[in-house]
């Protein structure tokens, strides 16, 4: 019997051995199988320099004409605002870009509305995108030569005109006037002349009217006080002061 139990243990432990043995080498084998794999990076390909260049003009100088496909040379929206400031002047005016692209005919146009600090001053301004061509742009979509627009000038691109500086009628001369107004109908405590007066660097369309600027401070100390604003044709043919609770210009009537 003891022989027998003894005989047992010894096979039960050779069987031990070997399984032993062979799960080790089950185990020698996966690390090994790990060991040898390798990652193959993923690579994305990217655009040669030739594909992402790119293609478009510079906008404003070149597209392409929807009805006939070919390109066409065409002024920019900035050159087109230059056109029209070399007819009205620069000072004051507001540019608004209402279409970039209004077909009329065999011709492709930009339509601006122009404004100032009284408003909206009408009709519209078109520029012919090719040529450069202005044409006032009625609401009814009806045209009109330049000339009619309330701030055409007859000098137009040339600038001032000969004789421009013949009878000019200046700044310090529509303070001149200006100052010839009482104290009373300018809606002042004193004098014009009692106060620091100060230029607009620009001239202001009221009701259609070119006008400078003029405005009159009061000082205390280092303190300058703006008790009033006014604005005088540049041809000295009317004369307004700002009335900032009616938030409008009213026209100035000496008594």
């Amino acid at each position: 019997m003891k022989k027998r139990q003894m005989i047992l243990i010894l096979f039960c432990f050779i069987i031990g051995c070997m399984v032993f043995t062979a799960c080790r080498k089950k185990d020698n084998d996966k690390q090994e199988s790990t060991g040898d794999v390798t990652i193959t990076p993923t690579v994305t390909p990217t655009q040669s320099a030739e594909d992402t260049a790119e293609t478009d003009d510079e906008p404003g100088t070149r597209e392409t004409d929807e009805e006939t496909g070919t390109e066409a040379d065409y002024i920019s929206d900035s050159e087109a605002i230059k056109y029209i400031q070399d007819i009205i002047g620069e000072r004051g005016y507001y540019f608004e870009l209402l279409d970039d692209h209004l077909n009329i005919g065999d011709s492709t146009y930009y339509v601006y509305q122009i404004s100032d600090s009284a408003g909206v001053i009408e009709p519209n301004v078109m520029a012919d995108k090719a040529s450069g061509e202005l044409l006032c742009y009625y609401s009814d979509g009806s045209t009109a030569p330049f000339s009619e627009y309330p701030l055409y000038t007859e000098q137009g691109k040339d600038g001032e005109n000969e004789n421009s500086n013949e009878n000019e009628f200046t700044q310090e001369d529509a303070l001149a006037q200006l100052s010839e107004i009482s104290a009373k109908d300018l809606e002042l405590p004193a004098e014009l002349t009692k106060y620091t007066i100060i230029y607009d660097k620009w001239t202001t369309n009221i009701k259609s009217v070119e006008c400078y600027g003029i405005n009159a401070y009061s000082k205390a100390g280092d303190k300058m006080t703006n008790i009033g604003r006014f604005y005088v044709a540049t041809d000295g043919s009317v004369m307004y002061r700002f009335d900032s609770m009616l938030d409008n210009f009213v026209e100035i009537k000496a008594e």
